[in-house]
């Protein structure tokens, strides 16, 4: 009897050990979405007094005054025609790239994804300056979300393309040549062949590259102006003038703005989730 009640005890203890962490960390992101979405809906009075505490009434008139203060939608609007953009812009170029680097072994393909990982190495504030002045050489500083399209290609350049290396080096070559005596031309047999058995590692670039563009603040507080505020420089503008003083303040209508702000890169996910678990898998199983 105490072996077998010892036995159960240590097993209990296993399970505590392994699910513990899990339920740890899941309340570390649960409780303060709770929070947020909670607060969107109450005063400062009411989030001040019972922080965690239901609404006692389900008003969206935050919602509206948060969108009304800053045009917090459009501004959404300007993100995600950035982002989607910018996402469309960088798979277009990487994965040619990284085809050709997985198809050429040796040491072009070692130096190629070396080049590449050295762009990790340079910090966003030591090109804001030249970024600014390439902005305004070429003109693009007057169509600010187009030239932050091709900025954010090319700031995803790196991770995109050392990311999709390892798919295309995957496929087998035979695969590519019996489209290649079947006719398909380089492009067709991008088109058509290699990018649908990549789609797995295209959406995990696409959802990466998605989030660097929609989170980006910097280089878009710098290149947009009122009219081409992205949401991530339109929000902090519902701070009012006495933030930093913690006074007047609206609380609901700030959580309510950030809510808006993230629905997008939820619904994202949402749709490409299958997708990344795909992408996780194969990884798991080629390592």
């Amino acid at each position: 009897m105490n072996r077998r009640r010892s036995r159960r005890l240590r097993r209990r203890l296993a399970v505590i050990a392994v699910y513990a962490p899990v339920l740890a960390y899941a309340a570390a992101i649960i409780v303060p979405l709770y929070y947020l979405l909670v607060s969107a809906f109450k005063t400062n009075t009411e989030i001040a007094l019972d922080p965690l505490g239901l609404p006692d009434v389900l008003n969206f008139d935050k919602f509206a005054q948060a969108n009304r203060s800053v045009e917090l939608l459009a501004a959404s609007g300007n993100s995600l025609f950035t982002a989607l953009g910018s996402v469309v812009v960088t798979i277009a170029l990487a994965a040619p790239a990284a085809h050709g680097i997985a198809k050429r072994a040796g040491a072009f393909s070692t130096f190629a994804q070396l080049l590449f990982g050295l762009a990790f190495l340079i910090p966003q504030f030591a090109v804001i300056v030249p970024t600014y002045l390439l902005a305004v050489r070429t003109g693009l500083i007057q169509v600010p979300l187009v030239f932050l399209i091709l900025f954010y290609a090319a700031m995803n350049m790196p991770v995109a393309v050392l990311l999709l290396i390892p798919f295309f080096r995957a496929i087998p070559k035979e695969i590519e040549e019996s489209a290649e005596l079947d006719g398909a031309g380089a492009l067709a047999r991008m088109r058509h062949v290699l990018m649908p058995i990549v789609t797995p590692g295209l959406s995990t670039v696409a959802v990466l590259c998605f989030l660097a563009a929609w989170n980006e603040y910097i280089f878009a507080q710098v290149m947009t102006n009122s009219s081409s505020y992205t949401v991530q420089v339109a929000l902090p503008l519902l701070r009012s003038e006495g933030a930093f003083q913690g006074a007047n303040v609206d609380l609901g209508r700030l959580a309510a703005g950030v809510i808006i702000s993230v629905i997008p890169v939820f619904v994202m996910y949402a749709i490409l989730r299958r997708r990344l678990i795909d992408a996780f898998a194969a990884g798991a199983v080629k390592g």
